[in-house]
């Protein structure tokens, strides 16, 4: 029997993302797996023909759902519309043109994936088919927990555009550090993010502004096996915020054996639960008092390690995903 081709396409600069970003490489690992034969694209004017086109994001997705539509082929799309974010990464600050993309994608995809309950309520705002929720995988291989002793470390993992720090409240996180430090001063800040990203300057102004140029490392782009390895050796994440349309660095943290500091925002309980510190991502003295409260609580400390990792490894693992994926496309084909 011919084999199934599936176009698996993100408007991404460059092809070498779909390895390193999780939530790309796991749904072609998913694809490949069920024995689709997956092809790449991130070029509006190589679209391959395919059988199924499974494409990631509403308003940049439009060209191969066009695409498709002329060949009649069926089209998956995946994405998070942040309809509820009130940042300016949200929906209500989005260009008119794009806001029309991405109402048309969701109106003439077969299938709309949201990755959190609060997404796909969200979709109730708009003309969908048939919209499903599927959680995000965490890949249990890749990010192991690590009963290590954990190091005098504080991380955050977040790209540095300019919105993204607002959002992610990266000022805030410096803010509550330097405070911090007034009572735990033999800690570091680690801040994960590109050098290229539009915001990296301004964070290092921050920094420096505040002298703490020899307590926060900036590390610039780093490998996967970096950034597992500081996730293993770290006290604690931090990554308050105002939304997310899922969490995926906290649910890595966490799987990772590395408690968590985070908000009450967006998708963020669906992924946490219970088993997070939820602080005001507004407000550095309570982000400060989030931390402290998981490196002076050891009983806290150990309940949320332990249970946080279980949280995730039980509720988004690759089994879970995979099974509802190979479902939605079994329904098209």
């Amino acid at each position: 029997m011919k084999s199934i081709s599936i176009c698996y396409f993100a408007r991404v600069p460059d092809i070498e993302l779909f390895n390193r970003i999780d939530f790309y490489s796991n749904d072609i690992k998913i694809l490949r797996k069920l024995g689709y034969k997956v092809i790449l694209c991130n070029d509006y004017f190589n679209l391959p023909d395919c059988d199924l086109y499974f494409v990631w994001w509403w308003s940049s997705g439009i060209i191969p759902l066009l695409k498709a539509k002329l060949k009649k082929r069926p089209v998956i799309m995946i994405g998070n519309i942040h309809f509820s974010d009130p940042s300016k990464q949200g929906y209500k600050y989005r260009p008119f043109y794009i806001k029309m993309f991405i109402k048309f994608s969701l109106k003439y995809s077969d299938i709309q994936i949201a990755t959190s309950k609060i997404e796909l309520e969200d979709l109730k705002n708009f003309q969908t088919k048939n919209p499903n929720l599927v959680y995000h995988a965490i890949d249990e291989e890749k990010y192991r927990y690590s009963d290590r002793r954990r190091e005098n470390i504080i991380l955050t993992v977040t790209r540095l555009i300019k919105l993204n720090i607002e959002r992610k409240k990266v000022l805030e996180i410096i803010e509550a550090f330097s405070i911090f430090l007034n009572e735990f001063p033999d800690y570091k800040l680690y801040i994960v993010g590109r050098k290229e990203d539009d915001g990296y300057g301004m964070v290092e102004e921050k920094i420096e502004r505040l002298k703490l140029s020899n307590k926060v490392i900036m590390t610039g782009s780093i490998t996967d096996e970096e950034k597992i390895e500081l996730y293993q050796k770290s006290k604690v994440y931090v990554q308050p915020t105002s939304y997310e349309g899922f969490g995926m660095a906290i649910a890595e943290s966490m799987l990772c054996g590395t408690p968590v500091v985070t908000s009450l925002n967006g998708a963020v309980s669906e992924v946490t639960g219970d088993y997070a510190v939820f602080v005001n991502p507004d407000d550095p003295v309570s982000i400060f008092n989030g931390i402290k409260k998981l490196v002076t609580d050891e009983k806290l400390y150990g309940e949320i390690r332990e249970k946080g990792y279980h949280r995730i490894r039980d509720n988004f693992s690759f089994k879970k995903r995979t099974e509802e994926i190979d479902k939605l496309i079994k329904s098209l084909i």
